[in-house]
């Protein structure tokens, strides 16, 4: 079984067109028809489904995948024995993000990233979750960095997670930065700093107040976080965001975390790929520079 063939076969299940595949690879599309065809005959099951100028995976096609990808990834650990230095690795890697993790995660590790993988160009696209993917179903982005309550999303794996906790934040002059505690209605009646109306935690703050009776009218939304947290340092108003930003050392020392009782938000932030990805070396080495990233915030919340 040739290791070009399952790539092939990869590319192709992932862009959905032997034509894309072979102009992406170098081929011509002949050779990408022949070296599936020489797949299935080894395998003895076809790989795809023609119906007029659409191909799709075929059942077997699909359990294909999850093999193929583990194949392709111990060959690569194989080819790498002699030289595992990131420094070797070459390529592009396409990032789908969430803002408030762009200006908070990313922006914390993409410094040492780029110390590790010096030659590789990074392409970041920022987005709201629906949109992003949908760009990782199309190929646009490698993977995509998104927030929420997402169990199990169709079509894509879920490479690590990290849960996290929604709060109330406010600038250090603010009155209330100097309670104890502050009831949940108290702070919602302030003028508040929100993010879009289809947003996670918009929604979800949405639900909150409705449960104390309160309809959301904030004195100023944007979709920007890095826009929210600044207006919220000019002590604007009262922002309610993802504790990771606050934390973040590029604005822990211009916000504070109010101590609000009577909710609780925990959620998730996340990295997916397509199940359809091949996990290269610059995908993986960002994925396991996250999960330090997020180990370290656990370990350390208060130095980070």
């Amino acid at each position: 079984m040739e290791f070009r063939n399952l790539y092939s076969f990869l590319r192709t299940a992932e862009l959905g067109s032997f034509t894309k595949a072979a102009q992406e690879l170098g081929y011509a599309q002949s050779t990408i028809t022949t070296q599936i065809q020489q797949l299935e005959s080894e395998l003895g099951f076809p790989l795809f489904e023609h119906i007029g100028r659409r191909i799709d995976l075929t059942v077997h096609g699909r359990e294909v995948i999850t093999y193929a990808n583990q194949i392709l990834h111990i060959q690569e650990q194989i080819l790498n024995l002699h030289h595992t230095n990131s420094a070797d690795t070459h390529g592009t890697l396409r990032i789908g993000i969430v803002e408030s993790i762009m200006n908070s995660t990313l922006l914390a590790t993409i410094k040492t990233y780029q110390k590790r993988f010096p030659n590789v160009q990074i392409q970041i696209f920022q987005a709201v979750t629906t949109p992003l993917f949908e760009m990782l179903r199309r190929n646009e982005v490698d993977l995509v960095f998104t927030m929420g309550d997402l169990a199990d999303v169709p079509g894509c794996v879920c490479a690590c997670c990290h849960q996290v906790h929604a709060v109330f934040v406010s600038s250090p002059k603010h009155p209330m930065a100097q309670q104890r505690q502050i009831p949940l209605a108290d702070v919602l009646a302030q003028p508040l700093i929100l993010t879009g109306e289809i947003t996670f935690l918009r929604r979800e703050l949405a639900k909150i107040a409705y449960g104390c009776g309160i309809e959301l009218n904030p004195i100023i939304q944007t979709e920007s976080s890095s826009t929210i947290l600044r207006l919220v340092a000019q002590n604007l108003g009262i922002a309610f965001l993802g504790e990771y930003m606050v934390r973040c050392p590029f604005y822990r020392d211009e916000v504070t975390i109010l101590p609000v009782t009577g909710y609780s938000l925990p959620f998730y932030t996340y990295i997916f790929y397509h199940k359809s990805k091949y996990l290269n070396p610059q995908m993986t080495g960002l994925i396991r520079l996250i999960e330090e990233y997020w180990q370290e915030l656990d370990q350390n919340p208060r130095s980070q």
